[in-house]
Order: structure tokens, then sequence, then C-alpha cells
């Protein structure tokens, strides 16, 4: 679904022309209504659950560490969540990726305090406000070294009309009932507007579109069941003698 299906859909729901609507000869709604509401619909709709096509990878590289900085972070990608990072890897000396284990900002800062010879080699990484924070002597201390991480993206407002709506991320005839939740979204909050005042209407129409979301999360989860963990049993089975 593009960005100009969605609208010309949601118009349908107010039973509105979108034609009138983008000449603006609609007396009560207006064409900055519909792209608030659709846009305020699509990142409810992205923030709901972390979905499998708002994760991204990003590459950098290493900056040598000196005693004399101290300086063990980087900044956030622009366009990353905080704290959403999952995974990181650090190419090591030998050329291979190493992943690094994700610990709490307060344990990480007290490990490195404690590690008064820095020679200390755990791979450990942490994340605070817009930074995260690497081990350096974890990869020799050394520069340009490969940094690969993956976290979840921020949602961009949505303004060219051939533009796919998040449940679309590849074409147009390629989606699923996730882009129809989102109209319904916003058609919830057109209804809750001083415009309409349908409360009641707009609660049922909202709840039906998160029990939809919700459908496809599950559905989402189940898939990603079916991988097994490496090194790690499937079922916990306790020893009972």
């Amino acid at each position: 679904m593009t960005w100009r299906e969605s609208k010309t859909l949601l118009c349908s729901y107010l039973n509105i022309s979108y034609e009138d609507i983008r000449a603006g000869t609609n007396d009560l709604f207006k064409w900055d209504d519909l792209e608030s509401w659709m846009n305020l619909a699509i990142h409810r709709a992205w923030d709901y659950y972390d979905w499998a096509f708002t994760e991204k990878t990003y590459t950098t590289t290493t900056v040598a560490w000196a005693s004399s900085t101290d300086i063990d972070y980087y900044d956030y990608p622009n366009d990353f969540v905080s704290d959403s990072i999952k995974l990181m890897t650090v190419t090591n000396s030998d050329g291979y990726k190493k992943y690094y284990e994700p610990i709490n900002f307060e344990d990480y800062r007290k490990f490195r305090a404690k590690d008064e010879t820095n020679t200390n080699e755990e791979k450990l990484w942490s994340s605070h406000g817009r930074y995260y924070f690497i081990n350096p002597h974890a990869y020799d201390d050394a520069s340009g070294r490969t940094i690969e991480i993956i976290g979840k993206m921020r949602c961009d407002n949505l303004t060219d009309s051939t533009a796919l709506l998040p449940f679309s991320p590849d074409t147009d005839n390629e989606e699923n009932s996730g882009n129809e939740a989102v109209v319904k979204l916003a058609y919830a909050i057109a209804l809750s507007t001083d415009k309409m005042k349908r409360k009641n209407d707009a609660i049922a129409e909202e709840k039906e579109a998160y029990a939809m979301l919700d459908f496809l999360a599950g559905k989402e989860k189940q898939l990603q069941a079916k991988y097994r963990h490496k090194n790690r049993p499937q079922w916990e089975v306790p020893r009972m003698f």
C-alpha cells in the first residue's frame, strides 16, 4: 500500500472524497489532517512491536584507545532508536567477527573502573543515552576494526505519494494486514478529534486495529521460534535424581 492509497482508504472510512480533500474544497477536513493522522498511526504501529522490517545493520570502525583519553564510546546512528541495539560484533585481529555481550551500563562502568591494569579483554558492551560503549581492550585497543550493530530504526514521516507503508517493505503488491491496521488506527484518531467527537467508535476501531497487530506479531514470534539456539537446549529438563 502506498502513501496515497492509504489516504484514499482513510477517506473512504470517513465517507469523504479524496479529490475534494486534495483540492481543499472540504469544509471540515483538510489535507494536513489526513497527513498527520496517517503518520501518527504509522508511528504507533511501528513502535508497537519490534517488527523485523524496522531493524537495520550499521557498520563503523573502532578508534584507537589511549589511557590518556580513555574514550570507549561511540555515537548512536542518527536513525537508530536509543537503547535499541540487539546484536554487536567487532572484527578481531585475525579478521573474524566476534560477538560481544551486552551488560547493564552501571555494571559496565564498574567493570571498566576495576580494570586498573587495562588488560581485561572480555567482549562486553553497553548502551546509555545516545552512546554505546565497547570494552576497547577486547579488540587490542586498535583502530580500524569493523564494528557491526543491529538495531531498530526511527520511523520517518511519509510525504511522497508513492512511498510504501511499513507493512509493504518491498513492493506495493507485497503487503499484509498490518497496513489495514495502520489505516484503522488513523481512522480511530480521526474519530476521537473535536471534528468528529465519536469517542466510543474511536475506542472500538483502535481496539480492532491493535488486535490485528497483535495477530501479526504473534505470527512473527511463531516463525522466529522455529530457529533453535545454538549450544542451548530447547527445553530445560531438571535433574530429579
